[in-house]
């Protein structure tokens, strides 16, 4: 550990000194173990229908999953496109092996969002579950559209939960997209 002083206190941060050094483990590792336990085996069968009313009731770890690939994965492949370095990062999420704490370091996240990006969504579990958030994500926009341009969003409303008007509809997607113009 590096010590270092910040305002008269002394603090311990880990560096990612291990930047340059090839991944630890493979890409095909982390698909499979970073997989949320409460989606794992609707993922691993991908069952589309299953995915989706597990997604309607979990909106915060939905979006932290899409965070997760688009963020923190996307970023490190770019900045290592760049040759830049990163940080490692640390699974925030329970998953069937450990409660959270799985790290990633700076490599593996980049190759792993290398072998999503360029694997076909069913092929690839964390794409297969990235996919299908997006696509739910993209309906709940369309069915916001819908409601601020006072067209009906019936066709949506099994998108929620015990949703039977639009004004229930905007306040399950406010959940969802929160800072979404209402």
């Amino acid at each position: 550990m590096i010590s270092s002083t910040t305002s008269g206190v002394e603090t311990e941060w880990v560096f990612n000194v291990d930047c340059v050094a090839p991944p630890k483990n493979t890409p095909v590792y982390y698909d499979k173990l970073i997989i949320p336990s409460i989606f794992y085996n609707a993922v691993i069968s991908k069952n589309v229908d299953q995915t989706i009313d597990i997604i309607k009731y979990n909106p915060r770890l939905s979006t932290a999953i899409v965070q997760f690939y688009n963020l923190v994965l996307q970023q490190a492949f770019y900045f290592k496109k760049a040759a830049k370095a990163g940080a490692p990062y640390k699974i925030q999420w329970a998953t069937n092996t450990q409660n959270g704490g799985i790290i990633i370091n700076f490599n593996e996240q980049s190759e792993l969002y290398k072998y999503i990006a360029n694997s076909q969504p069913l092929f690839t579990n964390m794409g297969f579950l990235v996919n299908t958030i997006n696509a739910y994500l993209v309906q709940l926009r369309l069915a916001m559209t819908y409601i601020n341009n006072k067209y009906p969003a019936c066709q949506f409303y099994k998108l929620g939960i015990n949703i039977t008007n639009n004004a229930q509809m905007k306040l399950f997607i406010a959940r969802y997209i929160p800072n979404y113009n209402f």
